[in-house]
């Protein structure tokens, strides 16, 4: 029987470690679809237009703007026989400059920076269930006649998923799309990680304490360690979660002040009870 029980616990384990690769390695596959994903907005059935690619390459939460690259490119009847703009172009997006992309005919097209406003009504503050949106239009110009535009945006930037979502209202040739940006799969379950272990390291500690306590047993220096190394080691693990949420977030009434409260609690409740103990049994002892 003790041996049908060592063999049910072995293959126990080696089921929940499968199945905690499993759904680790799903996760990895869902944040690997939303940078890998290739949004297209606009009709891509119109021989002659211009291809705009938009690379999403830094998200900057704390002062809510997108970087991203531009890159046209010309199709059909208005390219030449090298792909490049048969005439003059000039691109023009919803960047925080006013200033549009120009382009000779003939000329190698270089990618060109754009810096984008996000709104939203979301906060780094929210931090990790921060939401933000931003509006991405771009149209282009063929020497004075407008052009239709399709828009190909990705992101690369780990940190965050997107979701864009074609404009109802299109002004002239003009495309445009609103992108609701939101952490990424990996950025949200580390920072829920993170969260749930604070959470369990102060249970750990209050624990202790109230074992210490309970036994009057005085001045347990273990346990003391333990609870003053957990006291200053959630302060690099709060700090190592990805984004760097600024102090006073969710994650920190949520998890971090709740957590640090306790565990400083514990402490102090234990060294200063298990003093007066100690103090106690040596005039006894006299």
């Amino acid at each position: 029987m003790s041996r049908f029980r060592k063999t049910f616990a072995a293959l126990a384990a080696v089921v929940a470690v499968v199945v905690a690769m499993v759904i680790s390695l799903t996760l990895y596959q869902v944040q690997k679809d939303h940078g890998q994903t290739m949004h297209l907005i606009g009709d891509v059935d119109v021989a002659d237009r211009v291809d705009v690619e938009v690379a999403i390459i830094r998200i900057d939460a704390a002062v809510q703007e997108l970087t991203v690259q531009v890159v046209p490119s010309p199709h059909g009847a208005l390219a030449d026989e090298f792909g490049r703009f048969r005439t003059d172009a000039t691109i023009y997006t919803s960047g925080m400059k006013p200033d549009p992309i120009k382009v000779k005919a003939g000329d190698l097209v270089s990618a060109s920076e754009v810096r984008i406003a996000m709104g939203g009504g979301g906060m780094i503050t929210d931090y990790p269930f921060d939401k933000y949106s931003a509006h991405i239009d771009v149209a282009a110009d063929i020497g004075d006649k407008s052009v239709p535009v399709v828009i190909n945006l990705y992101s690369l930037d780990a940190f965050f998923k997107i979701v864009p979502k074609v404009d109802d209202e299109q002004h002239g040739a003009a495309v445009g799309t609103t992108v609701t940006v939101a952490r990424s799969t990996a950025s949200l379950t580390f920072a829920l990680f993170v969260i749930a272990l604070m959470l369990g390291l102060a249970l750990a500690a209050a624990t202790a304490a109230f074992y210490v306590l309970a036994g009057r047993r005085g001045l347990i220096w273990p346990a003391n360690t333990l609870m003053a190394a957990v006291l200053f080691a959630m302060i690099p693990l709060r700090n190592a979660v990805p984004g760097a949420p600024p102090i006073g977030s969710i994650i920190d009434f949520g998890s971090f002040f709740i957590a640090e409260t306790v565990v400083a609690l514990s402490l102090i409740c234990t060294v200063l009870v298990g003093y007066r103990h100690e103090i106690g049994k040596e005039r006894g002892e006299a």
